[in-house]
């Protein structure tokens, strides 16, 4: 098979199909699968690389012959691959952890829509707006002792204010922003966060990105009701976040 990977125009067909499903299969991939080989595709592709031990050379954006036989299990990683792998998932950031977490569940909408009612705000003890309650739900998974259910956080705010104390995490620039960390919007640039998500792919100096947030939804940006990818812009951030503890 040919190699895949970032192009201009976006390269489309049945072979970035296929290596969607099976990204998804695996947990790397949570975008829509439409054969079209964007940002979502080419990051996956990276992960995916990362977790199974590639070297830092060849952990690129790209789809070939033999990142398919690893998936799917017809070639065994190389015994320097597996050290790799093992050294990196002791590594693992409480950023990256939590992203990873809320892979899981994209796709999921409260239940019936316009009630709050989600297992995320049911965790947490507060059926209401829920989008720090997912973000809380999955740091509490990944290990956080900053976030905790049933105290920390269920309001967008309160995590802005601890963040700039440094009270278990701290404010990142835009350009140092990765992959697993926490972004917090105010929509009416007036100071006031009232959306959160978690980053996928970083700015990186540009003026748009790739986050994962719940009770969003096109149209309906910070009580949508459903955990999705979202294309967002630097305009409306007020701060990027990294948990260290």
């Amino acid at each position: 098979m040919r190699t895949l990977t970032l192009t201009t125009p976006l390269t489309h067909g049945p072979g970035v199909d296929r290596a969607q499903r099976i990204l998804t299969n695996r947990g790397y991939f949570v975008g829509s699968i439409d054969g079209v080989f964007g940002e979502l595709t080419g990051r996956a592709c990276v992960d995916a690389k990362y977790s199974l031990g590639y070297a830092a050379k060849n952990v690129k954006p790209s789809y070939g012959t033999d990142l398919e036989a690893f998936l799917s299990g017809k070639k065994k990683p190389t015994p320097a691959m597996r050290i790799r792998a093992r050294q990196r998932s002791k590594k693992v950031a409480l950023g990256s952890a939590a992203l990873k977490v809320a892979r899981e569940y994209v796709g999921m909408k409260e239940d019936p829509p316009g009630s709050n009612k989600v297992m995320f705000s049911e965790w947490y003890g507060v059926v209401g707006p829920w989008c720090a309650m997912f973000l809380t739900y999955c740091m509490v998974q990944a290990g956080s002792k900053t976030f905790a259910k049933g105290t920390r956080y269920a309001y967008c705010p309160y995590i802005l204010t601890d963040a700039r104390q440094n009270r278990g995490m701290t404010i990142v620039q835009n350009d140092d922003a990765r992959s697993g960390d926490i972004v917090l919007y105010s929509w009416n640039h007036d100071g006031v966060a009232n959306h959160v998500g978690l980053v996928t792919t970083p700015p990186n100096g540009g003026i748009s990105f790739i986050a994962l947030e719940g009770n969003t939804a096109v149209g309906a940006d910070s009580d949508g009701g459903e955990v999705m990818i979202r294309q967002r812009h630097i305009k409306d951030v007020i701060a990027f976040v990294r948990v260290v503890k």
